[in-house]
C-alpha cells in the first residue's frame, strides 16, 4: 500500500513538475554592467552591434546563425536612471510572470554600500536579458513595483 502511494505521488509530482515547465518563462541575463555607455533611460529592444555599444566594444564581421530565424531572441535593454557614483547595478528579482502576452520582469537596483570608497561620476547601470518565448509580445519591468518602463516587441520573422 505504502509502494503504491508513493508511485501514485511520484507521478503526481510529474505532472505537476511538467505544467509548471510548460508556463516557465525563460529569461537570460546576457549583459549585466555598472556603467552602460548609453545615455538613454527605460526599457528598449536592441540589436547585437547596439549592445556591443553598450559595452564600449563594437561587433567585428559578426553573422548570425542559421538557426536565429527559427528561435529568434529579443534583446531587451533596462536603464533605470543615472546615478551619482560607481558601484551601482541592476539584476532580476524574482520569477517573470507572463500574463496575456505580456512579461512582467522585477528588477533590483543594488546600491554600494554607505561606507564604500567610490569614483564620484555619473554612471548608468544596466541589465540586457534575451527573451525567447514566442508568447511574449509585450514587457514591463518594474523595480519594487515602480514602472522603470515598457515595451512592444518587434515582431518575429515568419
Amino acid at each position: 500500500m505504502k509502494l503504491a502511494r508513493a508511485a501514485h505521488l511520484f507521478a503526481l509530482s510529474i505532472v505537476v513538475a511538467a505544467c509548471a515547465d510548460a508556463e516557465r518563462i525563460d529569461v537570460t541575463t546576457v549583459l549585466a554592467h555598472g556603467n552602460c555607455q548609453t545615455s538613454d533611460t527605460g526599457v528598449k529592444e536592441i540589436d547585437y552591434a547596439t549592445l556591443a555599444a553598450y559595452r564600449g566594444t563594437r561587433l567585428l564581421d559578426m553573422t548570425e546563425s542559421p538557426d536565429a530565424d527559427a528561435h529568434p531572441v529579443h534583446l531587451v535593454a533596462i536603464v533605470p536612471g543615472e546615478y551619482p557614483t560607481a558601484g551601482y547595478g541592476l539584476e532580476v528579482s524574482g520569477e517573470p510572470v507572463i500574463e496575456g502576452g505580456e512579461l512582467t520582469i522585477a528588477v533590483k537596483v543594488n546600491k554600494p554600500a554607505p561606507d564604500a570608497i567610490l569614483a564620484q561620476m555619473i554612471t548608468r547601470p544596466c541589465l540586457v536579458v534575451g527573451v525567447a518565448d514566442p508568447r511574449v509580445d509585450r514587457v514591463r519591468v518594474v523595480d519594487d513595483g515602480r514602472p522603470i518602463g515598457e515595451l512592444r516587441l518587434a515582431p518575429t520573422k515568419p
